[in-house]
């Protein structure tokens, strides 16, 4: 269903940069707070003219050693006040995915994951120690070792962040670097929930020693963020054959805990998971006739949810599902076309929020007819 009424804007874009992988927090003074990942973009050095087109509109560089996470505050109107700011970086790695939250006390949560470059001429060594490494020397220059999940907080609103700190190694996976760096957190995605008794809950993901596919996990903090442990593996696919990543949260007000998947193996569908005890046990898996990845899941003020994901299959954009969680499921209900105007199948990871008048905004990543790739965001009234 193509909706009405929507506005499109540009929150970000910079044709030196690659930017990507947004969030979105509401602030308590009416502000929204966006972060997204910046990579930088060697094409601007060749002209305007190299990026369009199909070669630049499928250009995909996910792996650069300079990526760092960048915030621009956002007013009432969505508009942007100030310049993009880029964060202090992880000293040894690059800054990948982040993940905002904001909690009841005020304090902001920031969560995501790094990738260790290392020179590609090290790889054979490398790889003789048991260490895994990603990239290509020829596509990205540099390999790159996973360097874990991580959190950060802010107390004054987001001018100054803690220094990164390594989620909690995961059970029964083996080291990261052998003897030297255990695996931690894995890759972090996703929106986080504060349940009503502070309880911070965080989702990660990574393969699974015994399954090879993706599976999803949680993590809890009892203090504000300050440190965490490995609750509870989410959903994993005991066949081999079904993976789960970058699971958003919602936690309904019967307080029932919902994770939304991305998938592999399943056709691009959703897959949704339950849990009445704040994600110490899960129920089992479910497969929905909804296709896109990733989600976001944003609560609405009249207790419906809004259900965002990235629509990778053409025509390229971004949908989204408005349902009652506690009484429907998100494929008993209409889609929502928000975009269908995408150039290119690198697009979406939407993030929602609801701005001071009701309106709900949708943050997403998408390029230009130049190729070049930027934030925008949707504006609708649920």
């Amino acid at each position: 269903m193509a909706m009405a009424g929507v506005e499109h804007r540009v929150l970000y874009r910079d044709p030196r940069f690659y930017a990507s992988f947004p969030s979105l927090t509401a602030m308590p003074d009416g502000s929204v707070l966006l972060a997204f990942r910046r990579a930088r973009d060697h094409r601007w050095l060749r002209g305007p003219e190299y990026g369009a087109g199909e070669a630049g509109f499928n250009h995909v560089d996910h792996l650069d050693s300079r990526s760092q996470t960048v915030l621009l505050r956002l007013g009432p109107d969505a508009e942007p006040l100030g310049e993009a700011v880029a964060l202090s970086p992880d000293p040894q790695a690059a800054d990948q995915d982040a993940s905002l939250l904001t909690l009841r006390d005020g304090r902001i949560l920031l969560t995501g994951f790094r990738w260790y470059p290392v020179p590609s001429s090290q790889g054979d060594d490398l790889r003789a120690l048991g260490i895994g490494l990603a990239g290509s020397p020829q596509k990205t220059g540099d390999l790159y070792i996973f360097w874990g999940g991580y959190s950060r907080h802010s107390d004054d609103g987001g001018r100054n962040w803690t220094p990164h700190r390594d989620l909690p190694p995961l059970p029964g996976h083996p080291d990261l670097v052998p003897g030297r760096r255990p695996f931690h957190g894995g890759a972090v995605r996703g929106r986080a929930v504060e349940a009503p008794d502070g309880t911070i809950l965080q989702t990660g993901y990574t393969h699974h020693p015994s399954t090879g596919t993706y599976a999803s996990h949680l993590f809890a903090s009892t203090d504000r963020g300050e440190s965490w442990v490995h609750r509870a593996v989410i959903a994993i696919d005991s066949d081999a054959k079904a993976g789960f990543c970058e699971t958003a949260l919602h936690l309904d007000a019967d307080g029932v805990l919902h994770a939304f998947h991305r998938t592999t193996g399943l056709d691009d569908c959703l897959a949704t998971s339950r849990s009445t005890d704040l994600g110490h046990s899960w129920e089992p898996w479910r497969r929905h006739a909804v296709v896109g990845h990733p989600y976001d899941a944003c609560p609405l003020p009249d207790g419906r949810l809004l259900l965002v994901g990235g629509y990778r299959h053409a025509p390229y954009g971004v949908r989204a599902r408005l349902y009652d969680p506690r009484r429907q499921q998100p494929d008993e209900v209409p889609e929502l076309i928000l975009r269908d105007d995408g150039p290119a199948p690198d697009l979406g990871y939407p993030w929602a929020s609801v701005l001071p008048d009701g309106r709900a905004m949708v943050a997403y990543y998408i390029c230009d007819a130049t190729g070049s790739r930027g934030i925008e965001a949707t504006l609708f009234r649920p």
